[in-house]
């Protein structure tokens, strides 16, 4: 039976393994990075006594392994709506198997723990772009053949290891440090250092609040890996707690429903200035494990004469605006079609979705605001009005210029 290693920060504990029916005990190095929304996991009270064999033949001892199949096991989401990783863990466990997959729930790796926070924020920071959910089954004590064939169950039952276990290079991505990928010695740590600026806006992008510390001595070896939280100062412990209090009382959690299912967000408003007419709010939607960021401007005409705040306005706003699938990222160049999500009036939004106006009922009858109206009804001059012809456009344009 082949099993992984799994190396982390030298703080903490995982399990690896070598060929044969026998598992090793090591202390490696690990990363840390943060946020998550946590179910529960399978605990030991699930499990039962089954055979596994060995590389030899038929099985050769007894162990316990899960009784319920992965499949059947809660998912999790790695970053809570607070953008932290705090998995919610019963009873005082030893010991974890965990299975990591990416946005589309494709499994793509499992792994042995016995710090599953600390795992998760490693290997989330490690690839956040392919750690987005997790399952697990805690023990109530070391017990490395048990894990094992928990593991091998699962492979079993998913039709063989996961790319994360199975292919070579998936499994140092996982496993190991991020190499920078410096071509020479005088470059590594340069090289290291840009690689840990992209990993963190990568994480930042993703939504996580936490705090992450390049570790010094790998950057200088061209890797990348960050400090632990357990290695952390006890005023950024105490920063971080404080932060993550604030981000509590300035966050509302809501719902709409996208194609006929109910669906969980989050709204974070960060900052609300007052202006000759009402408010600019800058808020963050954290839905489908995926952070924006976006500045609306209310008029006193959309909450005053229904007593209500700026803020339950937002969210009608962004329920209507998530219902609807609007996309969420408008950088850069916006076409005609398009709308200006991330930077935008409710009396806009009102002018470009008709049907708001029975949404907004749930506050009361909206009678408009006090500007103009204006629909485009004909199309004049350009066609330009997809991004396949405005390219092509713009391509021509080029080319008789440098003739």
């Amino acid at each position: 039976m082949l099993c992984s290693e799994l190396r982390m920060n030298s703080h903490q504990s995982v399990f690896s393994s070598q060929r044969g029916s026998d598992a090793k005990l090591v202390s490696s190095t690990a990363t840390s990075c943060g946020g998550v929304r946590t179910g529960r996991g399978l605990g030991a009270a699930h499990y039962r006594e089954c055979r596994v064999p060995s590389r030899d033949g038929p099985a050769q001892h007894s162990v316990v392994c899960a009784a319920h199949k992965l499949m059947e096991i809660e998912t999790n989401t790695i970053l809570d709506d607070m953008g932290y990783i705090r998995p919610e863990v019963e009873g005082k466990a030893q010991a974890f198997v965990f299975a990591i997959y990416d946005e589309n729930q494709k499994l793509q790796y499992i792994g042995f723990s016995k710090d599953l926070q600390s795992s998760l924020r490693t290997l989330f920071s490690r690839r956040p772009e392919k750690a987005y959910y997790y399952k697990y089954v805690s023990l109530p004590e070391v017990d490395q053949k048990e894990m094992v064939a928990t593991r091998g169950a699962w492979f079993e039952e998913v039709g063989g290891p996961p790319p994360g276990n199975k292919l070579a290079m998936e499994r140092a991505a996982w496993q190991q440090p991020v190499d920078a990928g410096a071509i020479s010695d005088r470059g590594k740590l340069q090289a290291a250092e840009e690689k840990s600026k992209d990993l963190l806006e990568a994480i930042r992008k993703r939504g996580c609040r936490e705090q992450f510390m390049p570790n010094a001595s790998l950057l200088v070896e061209g890797q990348v890996d960050f400090v632990p939280a357990e290695a952390l100062s006890p005023e950024e412990l105490e920063k971080q707690k404080k932060e993550m209090e604030r981000i509590m009382q300035a966050s509302k959690k809501c719902k709409t429903v996208v194609d006929g299912q109910e669906s969980d967000f989050t709204l974070f408003f960060k900052s609300k200035f007052p202006t000759n007419g009402g408010y600019m709010i800058d808020v963050s939607v954290n839905h489908d494990n995926v952070e924006t960021r976006h500045r609306i401007i209310i008029g006193k005409d959309y909450y005053e004469p229904y007593k209500v705040d700026p803020e339950s306005v937002v969210e009608l706003v962004f329920s209507f605006l998530l219902a609807n699938k609007v996309p969420r990222h408008t950088e850069g160049m916006l076409l005609s079609s398009q709308f200006p999500i991330n930077y935008f009036s409710i009396s806009e939004l009102e002018q470009w979705f008709d049907e708001f106006k029975g949404v907004f009922s749930s506050i009361g009858d909206l009678k408009g605001s006090e500007f103009w109206r204006f629909n485009r009804l004909f199309d004049y001059g350009g066609v330009n009005d997809n991004l396949e012809s405005l390219n092509m456009a713009l391509a021509i344009e080029d080319s008789s210029d440098s003739a």
